[in-house]
């Protein structure tokens, strides 16, 4: 499901049936090694400043587990506050920013697992993967509610700034919106997993365009490659996929 870029730039992904991370070389697919995750349902993996691996599971045994770069488990955070975690970002002061479902908000936490304050509760109905653009203090979370659909823009002092898409096929709408990342000109790069396509919106949510249709099945988790490239985790494709990537600002004054 969830898929990272680690400080080497390689391709961490969190396989949900298999129970480990995979990490996989960016230039050439070879595995360079796996690690065996805990808990019932695995879903999402982020990298912290220290390159240590964040793995989220819901289900039985539910927490937050951090890895080393070699895949020794360093800790477990099972706060109270947190009951069915998904989507997990990790900010670059190591507060980490994980997607409780069943709650239906986002937790914003302090490294050791601590509870900062609950953002969105009220305003989200099926919320899955999260991003943050941290020049902004902005999170992105991607909601995929029965009358939702899209993606909703908070701030991280809980405030709610506004949304961006709907249900449907057209350029600009989502069905089933899932992983979200934001690029170094503050663009929202969206999976659109059920139209099959990878979407960008600019950094006030207008649309810019469709930079990729992924051919593997019920695309999931996004990230973004040091070297230009969307890399995109399939849960049914069994696969990742990679597409060359320009942000559209940088792009637009070179």
């Amino acid at each position: 499901l969830g898929i990272a870029v680690d400080k080497d730039g390689n391709i961490a992904v969190l396989e949900r049936g298999n129970k480990r991370v995979q990490v996989f070389d960016a230039n050439d697919g070879k595995s360079l090694r796996s690690f065996p995750v805990g808990g019932e349902n695995p879903h999402s993996v982020d990298v912290d400043s220290n390159g240590k691996f964040v793995v989220t599971s819901f289900g039985e045994n539910a927490g937050i587990r951090c890895f080393s770069q070699e895949g020794e488990l360093l800790n477990t955070f099972k706060p109270d506050c947190m009951k069915h975690p998904v989507g997990v970002t990790v900010l670059k002061d190591d507060r980490m920013v994980v997607v409780d479902f069943s709650q239906k908000s986002c937790l914003l936490l302090q490294p050791d697992g601590s509870l900062i304050r609950d953002i969105g509760n009220g305003g989200l109905q099926g919320p899955v993967f999260v991003a943050v653009d941290e020049s902004r203090d902005v999170m992105f979370v991607s909601d995929q509610g029965e009358s939702a659909h899209k993606i909703l823009a908070f701030d991280l002092h809980q405030t709610f700034m506004f949304d961006l898409g709907k249900e449907g096929q057209n350029e600009g709408e989502f069905e089933s919106p899932e992983g979200v990342v934001v690029d170094q000109a503050g663009n929202i790069v969206v999976v659109d997993s059920g139209n099959d396509r990878v979407q960008v919106f600019g950094p006030d949510g207008t649309f810019i365009r469709t930079v990729a249709t992924v051919k593997g099945e019920c695309a999931t988790g996004i990230a973004l490659t040091p070297d230009g490239y969307i890399a995109v985790a399939c849960y049914e494709g069994h696969c990742v996929e990679l597409y060359r990537y320009i942000c559209v600002e940088l792009y637009r004054y070179i």
